[in-house]
């Protein structure tokens, strides 16, 4: 599958007096997702953790319809906190990209949840992103591409690109990424800085509703 190189540093002006985003995500990759996979007048669906504000940041692009979709109406068992007010479930084929944060680490259960009900939401054309980590923050090396490939194809989805969201900001060929402050260990099983987030695009070509 292609590779594609996003650079989605915070931008300052941008971050400014704003609460920060979900570890993993910034407003740049945000919109940029919702710039680069849909039109105006299509629809944007927004799951996972941070749903809330993530959606208020893809609001922004404009001309684009934007749902806060619970995670409660696709998780079992309660994996996850309840975004607050305003959230909605989208009627099956209904949605053209779904931006789904599955961070630090994705979340399957056995019958392929919730996945299988993301690719029902989905419009003919429609795509899903995914944005993961590997690795999973501070811990040992943690690839979740396969597991997340495997669910999405399994619901009937063809997998599309993976996206490196570079977060650091660049100068010349190096990466400019933050240390940690000298009172702060890093455990011994620790790998390296985060510096990207994954986004793993999929896309339908029939629709949920078909």
């Amino acid at each position: 599958m292609p590779l594609g190189i996003w650079l989605c540093a915070p931008a300052l002006a941008d971050e400014h007096g704003l609460p920060p985003l979900i570890e993993g995500l910034t407003r740049s990759l945000v919109t940029q997702a919702v710039t680069a996979f849909t039109t105006r007048g299509n629809t944007v669906a927004v799951t996972g953790p941070d749903a809330a504000r993530i959606a208020a940041v893809a609001d922004t692009v404009g001309d684009r319809r934007v749902l806060c979709v619970d995670p409660e109406t696709v998780t079992v068992g309660g994996h996850r906190d309840r975004v607050g007010g305003g959230a909605r479930t989208p009627e099956p084929g209904s949605v053209d990209l779904l931006l789904a944060a599955e961070l630090p680490a994705p979340w399957i259960d056995a019958d392929g949840q919730p996945y299988t009900t993301w690719a029902r939401w989905l419009a003919p054309g429609g795509v899903l992103v995914v944005a993961t980590r590997s690795p999973a923050g501070a811990g040992r090396f943690a690839d979740h591409t396969g597991a997340v490939v495997t669910a999405a194809t399994n619901a009937g989805l063809s997998y599309l690109q993976h996206i490196i969201a570079v977060l650091a900001h660049v100068q010349g060929d190096r990466l400019l990424v933050s240390s940690p402050p000298a009172s702060v260990t890093l455990p011994a099983e620790a790998v390296h800085a985060d510096a990207h987030t994954d986004l793993l695009v999929f896309h339908t070509d029939f629709g949920g509703a078909a």
